[in-house]
């Protein structure tokens, strides 16, 4: 390979090899090939990773079926498929699994023993519930002072004006320069 190829980003030697081959190629071959021109050890997987990541999310770049890749401008009626428009009907098996029906795989014993099962977990739940009441209870009967709102005699706090201090118009004219800052 050309120390021009050892420049370039591995997207850009992956396009010139693309160009250069004037067909689509499989991307293992890309992939290789890129490596190959970079010195890049087959075993970077960080590395071939990345580049299979930029090749397939790349605008420069197509998937034309049957894992082959080409330049999207050479192909440009692919441009806005996906992989499932390459599946043809043949390539498509068949779920050919029967419905099984599990009842029949409940034998008459298991049923007893299944049916003491729940009975001795219902007991447990029960026991449960019995304890958690009675803790329950117990803090339900611990008295603690509760003072009433409803109760007329309430001594409401007392706001005290000044008289001298407190001009009502003043205050309002206040009020109004506030709101109508807001609703600016």
């Amino acid at each position: 390979m050309s120390d021009k190829l050892k420049t370039l980003a591995m997207l850009d030697v992956a396009e010139v090899l693309l160009k250069e081959s004037g067909k689509p190629l499989p991307i293992q071959d890309i992939m290789r090939s890129v490596a190959e021109a970079k010195q890049i050890p087959l075993d970077d997987i960080d590395r071939l990773t990345q580049l299979y990541m930029d090749i397939t999310q790349s605008a420069k770049f197509v998937y034309c079926g049957d894992d082959q890749w080409d330049l999207k401008e050479r192909n440009l009626e692919l441009w806005d498929k996906d992989g499932y428009a390459f599946v043809h009907a043949e390539d498509i098996e068949e779920d050919t699994e029967e419905d099984l029906d599990f009842t029949e795989f409940v034998l008459e014993e298991e049923e007893a023993e299944v049916e003491a099962e729940e009975d001795e977990d219902e007991d447990e739940v029960a026991e449960d519930l019995d304890e958690e009441i009675k803790e329950e209870k117990a803090y339900i009967d611990v008295e603690l002072p509760v003072k009433s709102t409803d109760d007329e005699d309430l001594d409401e706090p007392e706001i005290e004006f000044d008289d001298d201090d407190y001009d009502e118009d003043e205050y309002n004219d206040i009020m109004d320069d506030f709101e109508d800052m807001y609703d600016e």
